[in-house]
Order: structure tokens, then C-alpha cells, then sequence
């Protein structure tokens, strides 16, 4: 579906299936709602505000009322979000991008503290971390709130000529639980599993925050939640906590899943942010080593997120030089000691971060074309 943009004096609107709401931007880059009636942009913009309390508990939500609401004509309204953007979204969304780097997962975990800039983040590494004590899947019936996790699943097909040994989730889970992967059935075509497509950011029953890919073509954007990539039209299919993804893995048997009235569907799932929780345990010393390690590798990811936004940004030869050798040692490094045997879940989830954090190091610089890539998106 082709992109339509409307110049409108100084705002652009995104124009969308939606009826009732629209989204759009100001030249000052501030969210732009507009909708048929001003209590639902106030709840849309008060949605918006929790959800950068959430992301900065610092941040105090100001009085939003009808004074802020601006009629435009008969059932017609707008209202301007300024300072209940989260600090990341105010500066970058709706920004072109110059090249690729950052995907829908390493946006949406990014809020949640994974790292302080959006990294690139594998489907297996998404995996790992919503089945792991930081973040917990929605119970049936129990209310969503702004800053959970919508993820998105549909049929696994399977192109041919992949290689899944190139692909660093497999290599992390080979190191972690050899039996955990289930090589495809296939080599090419429906795998009869389902694959893990898509997250976003939930902010509210009509909207979400996110990147659609890790291409520059694909920016961080607010978007309405009936058009996420990849959503079912079917309601019974939408944020249903009652259906299971059948992944491949554990040895899972593949199923008829193509063509199931809710063969594509959305979970939700809540996590805490990763600085909190692991300042909030009593690391022993050997993972306090760890958590410096990380926080190491994160500094060099933040000297390279800048490269999205610019290819006038230079980094140079020795620095490149530098980053790849510190990642690809540390990521060696937590893989041998991910493979070595029994350890506390503490240390495990500290080393499945510091490796996916050295491994997004290296494929930023491949997406960045610093330097060859290695493996397929």
C-alpha cells in the first residue's frame, strides 16, 4: 500500500484506513491527533503520557482538557502532543533515515532499557527475553497498558537457500539448549510453524509506536493499531492472550497453521526495564563483570546509532577496527561461557545480553555498510 502524505498549511497527516482518528506531525515535530470528537484525542493524549511516565517515572502528566482541543470543523478536531512524547520519540520520529540499522524489536525493547538506543535485535533473541523473567505474557482478560510489548505472529515459510547456521540466534541457542532448535522440515516453502514477525510498542486501544524494519526506508513512527503489519481484520485474533504461537522449537511438531481463521494473531506481554531489575538483584561479583561488560558494549552502540540519521558522520578506520574486535571477543566470550554448563538465570540472561548486545554491534556496522555483511536479514 502506497504511502499518502497531505501537505496542510504547516502539518503533514498521515492518512489511514482509520475514520475516527488520524495521526500526523507539526514542522516542530510534536504529534498531531486528529479525530470526530475532543474526549478521544484527550484520552489518546493522556494514554501517551502514561506511557512516558512509564519510560521516565521522573516525567509528572500535565492536565490535559478541552481548552487544548482545536476545532477544525463540524466533528472535526485536533490537539498537539508536545511534552508527553518519551525524549527518543520527540527527536526521531517521522525522521528520515539514511541508512538501515534499528528493527521493530530492538525499537520496542529499546523503551524497556535493552539498550539505550534501538539496536538491531534477532526474532530468537526476542524469543529468549519474553520467556524470561523480565517480561511475562498478558493473562486473558487482564487489562493492556501503554508501553506493552503487541507482538505479531503468522505461517513460517522457509526461502530457499537460507542458512540458519549464519544466523546468531542459532548459534545462541545451540550454545545455550542444543535442543532447543528444531531444524526447519522444509528447505523451502510453509514450514507448518509459526514465525515471530513483528513487535510494537501498545500506547492505547487505537494506537501503537514503532519501525516496521531494520530499512532506512522504514522510520519510528506512531501508527494505528488496526493497520500493523501483518494483523488479522478478524477481532478474535487481536491481542487474543489465549492462543500459543507454535514456534520451532522444543521439538515442536509442525501443524496445519496456514489458512486457521486466526493463522495470523498478537500476544501481549508486559517487562520490566532491564536496568532496574538487574540493579535490583544482588548480582555476586563475577556478574557485576558482566553488567560492566554490557554497559561497555552499549557506549559503542550509542556512537553508532547517529549513523541512521546521517552518512555525512564518519567514523574512522581504527574506531571501526576497534568496536568489531571488542564485540566479536565479547560475544565469543559470553557464547563460551553460555555453552560451558549449569549457572544462576541471573548470570544466564546477563550473558545472552552482553552476547546479543556484541553480536547488534556488528550488524549495525554491516547495515551501516562499514563493513560486509555476513548474514541475511
Amino acid at each position: 500500500m502506497k504511502k499518502v502524505i497531505l501537505i496542510l498549511s504547516a502539518f503533514s497527516w498521515t492518512c489511514s484506513f482509520a475514520q475516527n482518528l488520524t495521526l500526523g506531525h507539526t514542522t516542530a515535530n510534536d504529534l498531531l491527533l486528529k479525530g470526530n470528537s475532543c474526549e478521544k484525542l484527550i484520552e489518546q493524549h493522556e494514554k501517551i503520557c502514561q506511557w512516558k511516565q512509564r519510560i521516565e517515572p521522573l516525567f509528572e502528566i500535565p492536565a490535559i482538557n478541552h481548552s487544548q482541543c482545536r476545532a477544525l470543523a463540524k466533528n472535526s478536531y485536533s490537539m498537539t502532543v508536545s511534552s508527553c512524547l518519551p525524549t527518543f520519540v520527540k527527536e526521531n520520529h517521522n525522521k528520515p533515515l539514511q541508512r538501515s540499522g534499528a528493527n521493530c524489536w530492538g525499537t520496542a525493547m529499546s523503551f524497556k532499557g535493552i539498550s539505550d538506543t534501538p539496536r538491531f535485535i534477532w526474532s530468537d533473541e526476542m524469543t529468549y527475553w519474553m520467556n524470561s523473567p523480565i517480561c511475562r505474557k498478558l493473562a486473558e482478560g487482564e487489562e493492556k497498558e501503554a508501553g506493552d510489548i503487541l507482538n505479531v505472529f503468522g505461517p513460517e515459510y522457509v526461502f530457499s537457500g537460507e542458512d540458519e547456521t549464519q544466523n546468531k540466534g542459532y548459534l545462541f541457542w545451540k550454545a545455550l539448549n542444543p535442543k532447543h532448535y528444531t531444524e526447519s522440515p522444509v528447505r523451502s516453502g510453509y514450514s507448518g510453524y509459526h514465525n515471530f514477525l513483528h513487535s510494537e510498542t501498545y500506547i492505547s486501544s487505537e494506537m501503537t509506536f514503532g519501525k516496521n524494519s531494520p530499512s532506512y526506508e522504514d522510520e519510528f513512527r506512531f501508527n494505528l493499531l488496526k493497520n500493523v503489519y501483518g494483523r488479522s481484520h478478524t477481532e478474535e485474533c487481536q491481542e487474543n492472550q489465549s492462543i500459543e504461537a507454535n514456534l520451532r522449537e522444543n521439538q515442536n511438531e509442525s501443524q496445519d497453521i496456514k489458512g486457521r481463521r486466526c493463522d495470523y494473531f498478537t500476544n501481549v506481554y508486559r517487562c520490566e526495564n532491564f536496568n532496574t531489575y538487574f540493579l535490583e538483584q544482588n548480582l555476586t561479583d563475577e556478574e557485576q563483570i558482566v553488567w560492566v561488560e554490557i554497559n561497555a558494549l552499549k557506549e559503542i552502540q550509542n556512537k553508532l546509532f547517529p549513523l541512521l540519521h546521517s552518512k555525512s558522520i564518519l567514523i574512522s578506520k581504527t574506531e571501526q577496527k576497534s568496536f568489531l574486535e571488542e564485540a566479536d571477543m565479547s560475544a565469543a566470550e559470553a557464547l563460551s561461557q553460555l555453552a560451558s554448563g549449569a549457572m544462576t538465570k541471573n548470570k544466564e540472561m546477563l550473558l545472552t545480553l552482553q552476547y546479543f548486545t556484541a553480536q547488534g554491534i556488528r550488524k549495525s556496522m554491516e547495515l551501516a555498510r562499514l563493513i560486509p555483511a555476513t548474514e541475511a536479514l
